[in-house]
């Protein structure tokens, strides 16, 4: 039986045809395919795709400082959660061993103090970078996308 798949390059360009003043017969976008049973239909995706070479250029200045400090963030948090819990497991064979005894409510109320002014100035650096930059919500979505990459 043959399946009726919708073409994501040919659509792409119909809709840039579009836009630019030529159209585009709606039947050229359509193509169909025969498939088994058991075989499943996938459309041909094109390797370039959304990142192709010009695609980061007309993002804008906003976006990819978001985007380098997003993707920045995600490698320092990563690399500080690493050593953090190297850290606590070396405390903890310590402390299983007899040699070393942690007053873990005492290092609660430090840490608690520690994560308050943390976030103050999280918050207070994001506010001077938000505005000193011309597009702040295209900041804030390439720092989104950059955590994400």
């Amino acid at each position: 039986m043959p399946t009726l798949l919708l073409d994501p390059l040919a659509l792409r360009q119909s809709i840039l045809d579009r836009l630019a003043g030529s159209f585009t017969k709606p039947a050229d976008l359509l193509h169909t395919t025969a498939t088994s049973d058991d075989q499943v239909p996938t459309p041909s995706v094109d390797a370039a795709g959304l990142f192709n070479e010009t695609f980061f250029l007309k993002l804008g200045f906003s976006f990819m400082v978001g985007l380098a400090l997003g993707f920045a963030l995600k490698v320092a948090f990563k690399v500080v959660l690493l050593v953090a819990g190297l850290i606590l497991l070396g405390v903890f064979a310590l402390q299983y061993a007899g040699i070393l005894d942690v007053n873990w409510s005492g290092l609660e109320v430090h840490y608690n103090g520690w994560v308050d002014w943390f976030v103050a100035n999280a918050g207070a650096f994001f506010d001077f970078i938000g505005g000193n930059l011309t597009s702040a919500a295209s900041f804030m979505t390439g720092l989104v996308m950059g955590l994400k990459l």
